[in-house]
């Protein structure tokens, strides 16, 4: 295994997922890249907003995942269906191993278009 993706949405379900990625990733020497899509089907406002705060997390635990962990990664934010962006990047990228962490349940959303993580795979 020589590439990882994490896809995140900063939740602690996404860190769990996080934790679980570097310990494969250190483990098989392998590069990580971390992922972050923003929905831009919203206001330009608050998809900007979250574009900024989003680049903002993802460069703290770039910084984090290199002084703790001794593993540097390349980071992005996307602007997308969640569901949509993750395929995307991950068809370019060619991970070897695509980490998602499950969200919040939805129980209505769910049950009738599926979690992101089930629509992705």
């Amino acid at each position: 295994m020589q590439r990882t993706m994490l896809a995140t949405d900063f939740s602690e379900r996404s860190d769990r997922a996080l934790r679980r990625a570097v310990i494969l990733t250190r483990q098989q020497g392998a590069a990580l890249e971390i992922v972050h899509v923003v929905d831009d089907d919203r206001p330009r406002r608050l998809v900007d907003h979250e574009v900024n705060d989003a680049r903002q997390l993802l460069a703290e635990l770039g910084r984090s995942l290199k002084d703790l962990d001794g593993i540097a990664c390349a980071t992005g934010v996307l602007l997308d269906d969640p569901f949509a962006g993750i395929v995307k990047t991950a068809a370019k990228a060619s991970p070897d191993l695509l980490v998602i962490g499950p969200h919040r349940r939805q129980i209505l959303r769910d049950d009738f278009v599926g979690t992101t993580a089930e629509r992705t795979i």
